[in-house]
């Protein structure tokens, strides 16, 4: 075991420790950090174990009020009498702001907890940009959290690198959980042969075996104009997983792609889109209008039939009402073509008589005929 000491703090100073770790090999063990008072008191404020893959990783660590003035203490214990391992952390920082939700990014103070992966891995890096991107006929010219031109979002730049050339950006780590995960993130994909962005899963195992970007669970390519769009992604791991998004780029550099507002939730995802394009909406919204069309098809071809019934079952007592007067047959001769000049334009108002009324006056009927 081994301990680490910072200097002790003033009272009143930060509410989130911001410490980027590294934990590779079989044999690792526990990496604890305290909040120590002055008396020597301490409370774990995080925690993390075992092998966390050649990656460096962020831990965000909300501090307690009520404990000042304090020391931060970083232990780290060993697993075992096995050599196979390293544990290190570096940039510790101290922020009087609260620590973001825990999967949350929206980018406009830093790039949260995502991190390139670097190491000969890839060829590009994933850049905090605000504003027009250095290709400024592809590039989004504002942000998607603040839709202005002083938001800030995650881009790789196409114009650096040549085909192909891939850019990984990874998460932290993410517990296992019964009900799953949601990935909500919006991007921004404009121009001729802009590439391909894909989002992958990976665990410490597949890690482990050479595979830097792990399961494929979704992707998206070419030009989807110069707009954001959002994206869902359900998930269901059985153990500790983290995201890896890849951008490849395309053939020219006549294209480009960003990220923001990134979200990932503890649950599966509310609906889960067939795909990350608008084609589902288009294909919903076009549903629905011929659901519509047919409903008030359905309808009017039913208060035709009702209205055509009725007029039938009445006639008879109409003929028999008037059958006694000459002029009042031939009122409704007339009125019975008044209305059949009137059924092949679906007209559902008739002048034929009420038959719960009475007979009305041969002279008045006459003269309104």
């Amino acid at each position: 075991m081994w301990s680490d000491y910072f200097p002790c703090v003033c009272s009143g100073q930060g509410a989130c420790l911001h410490l980027w770790y590294h934990m590779c090999g079989a044999g690792m063990g526990v990496l604890n950090v305290y909040q120590q008072s002055e008396e020597g008191k301490r409370a774990l404020i995080f925690s993390q174990t075992g092998d966390q893959g050649r990656l460096w990783r962020l831990a965000q660590a909300s501090l307690l009020p009520r404990v000042q003035p304090y020391r931060i203490v970083v232990v780290g214990v060993k697993a075992g009498p096995t050599q196979e391992g390293d544990m290190a952390f570096d940039d510790v920082m101290l922020t009087d702001t609260q620590c973001p939700t825990h999967g949350r990014c929206d980018f406009e103070i830093n790039m949260c907890s995502w991190t390139n992966l670097g190491g000969k891995v890839d060829q590009g890096d994933w850049l905090r940009g605000s504003g027009a991107s250095p290709n400024p006929n592809t590039g989004p010219s504002v942000d998607h959290t603040t839709n202005s031109t002083n938001g800030h979002y995650l881009y790789v730049d196409s114009s650096v690198g040549e085909w192909g050339d891939m850019s990984f950006v990874v998460s932290d780590v993410f517990p296992p959980s019964t009900r799953g995960h949601c990935l909500s993130f919006w991007y921004h994909m404009y121009g001729n042969h802009v590439g391909t962005l894909r989002v992958y899963i990976n665990d410490r195992n597949t890690h482990t075996g050479g595979n830097e970007e792990g399961t494929l669970v979704w992707i998206e390519a070419g030009n989807k104009g110069d707009k954001w769009n959002e994206a869902r992604v359900s998930i269901k791991h059985t153990e500790a997983f983290w995201f890896v998004f890849v951008y490849q780029r395309g053939m020219t550099t006549g294209g480009d792609v960003a990220l923001d507002d990134i979200i990932i939730l503890s649950s599966g995802c509310y609906t889960d889109p067939i795909g990350p394009t608008d084609h589902n909406n288009d294909m919903s919204v076009g549903l629905a209008v011929g659901l519509t069309l047919l409903a008030g098809v359905i309808i009017t071809i039913l208060l035709f039939m009702l209205n055509r019934k009725w007029r039938t079952m009445n006639e008879p007592s109409l003929m028999d009402n008037n059958s006694t007067d000459q002029n009042s047959a031939l009122d409704v001769f007339e009125s019975k073509t008044d209305v059949t000049q009137h059924e092949s334009d679906f007209s559902f108002f008739n002048k034929m008589y009420d038959p719960s009324t009475n007979v009305p006056d041969t002279a008045t009927t006459s003269s309104n005929a």
